[in-house]
Formats: structure tokens, sequence, C-alpha cells
């Protein structure tokens, strides 16, 4: 009789293992199958036009404090300058 437990993720943990189960551990892949997956794995994939066009572009910028410091003086001054001619 096997009981079980409560697990971290709150589904049922058998304490014993399934005999039935654990023989399947002995059972070898057949070699064509093996050498069929590792060609896949080492061939890129060909991305369709829909994927290319949906990939993610990233973008970085590095600022230092001095660079954000004169972009905010920057900034201020044009506002105070536009401010100016407005009147």
């Amino acid at each position: 009789m096997n009981r079980t437990l409560q697990g971290p993720g709150g589904g049922d943990v058998a304490e014993q293992p399934i005999h039935e189960l654990s023989a399947l551990r002995d059972v070898q892949p057949p070699a064509a199958l093996v050498a069929r997956v590792m060609t896949q794995l080492a061939e890129p994939r060909q991305l369709t036009t829909w994927q290319w066009l949906r990939r993610p572009i990233p973008i970085e910028i590095r600022l230092s404090p001095l660079a954000i410091l004169g972009l905010m003086l920057g900034l201020a001054a044009m506002f105070v300058l536009i401010g100016a001619t407005m009147k």
C-alpha cells in the first residue's frame, strides 16, 4: 500500500517508486532517433518572416551621472529659451 504525502507544490508525492515506471529507465532509444534529434539540435533553425519581424531588438543606452546632469541642464536651458521667445 503506497501512501501519499503533500509535496511542496501542493501535489501528492508517492513515498515509494512505482515499479512499472522505474523499469522504463532501462529502455534504450533507437539509434536512428538519437541521430535525428542530434541533427536537429546541431542545425540552426530557420525563422519565418513573421518570427523574424517579431523578434526582440535590444537597445542599450549607457549614461554616466555627468551625462544625465548635462542633459538635464541642457533641457532646462532649452525650456528657458523657448519660454523667453514665446512672450
